[in-house]
């Protein structure tokens, strides 16, 4: 890992919130563009060019699901929905890497 050597770097890094997920304002997320299924990723693009791809093992209900229900999802700006198994995952989780362990 890389770390900062020039004073003036480190003292604004310092400044940083050590936990920027939790001051994020929603409404400055990017928004959802696509959602692909690939094997055992879910891949998506969001409107500001980035790609971002995660493991279906981030979510029993998506590992233990068939392929035909990983398939039948739906999205919007914030959100995808797999109604068929009752499962939603949020901007911010793909974002910010948070598997999903409440389950």
């Amino acid at each position: 890992m890389r770390t900062a050597s020039n004073p003036t770097t480190k003292r604004l890094l310092a400044k940083l919130p050590t936990n920027p997920a939790l001051r994020i304002d929603p409404h400055q997320l990017p928004d959802l563009s696509t959602v692909e299924v690939s094997g055992m990723t879910v891949v998506c693009g969001f409107e500001d060019g980035r790609m971002i791809s995660f493991p279906l093992s981030w979510s029993r209900k998506l590992t233990e699901a068939t392929a035909e229900q990983r398939q039948a999802f739906e999205f919007n700006a914030h959100f995808i929905f797999w109604d068929d198994i009752d499962e939603i995952i949020g901007v911010r989780n793909i974002l910010f890497g948070n598997q999903l362990k409440w389950e």
